[in-house]
């Protein structure tokens, strides 16, 4: 989930930023890789920041797998700044 935590406590909706395990080797700015060494993933993985969902939270969001690294984190708040034209690539 990307969405603040206000949002997320008082909203029946989230928004969220897919995972994918099928990717290259070059990345796009509003790509981030998350290894899976570093968290609760079974695979290396890409998060795109550029196909941002909202989603219910009673009806899509049924487990918390784990959250990913404050770097990596801080690396997907950079990711959506460049794909919602919040920051110039």
């Amino acid at each position: 989930m990307v969405q603040n935590d206000v949002g997320n406590e008082n909203a029946p909706t989230t928004i969220v930023a897919p995972f994918t395990t099928s990717y290259g080797n070059q990345r796009y700015p509003f790509e981030v890789l998350v290894s899976a060494d570093e968290c609760a993933l079974r695979e290396d993985s890409v998060v795109l920041c550029s196909q941002l969902r909202t989603v219910s939270i009673d009806e899509r969001i049924t487990e918390v797998i784990g959250s990913i690294p404050d770097e990596r984190l801080a690396e997907v708040g950079t990711a959506l700044e460049y794909s919602l034209g919040l920051r110039e690539v």
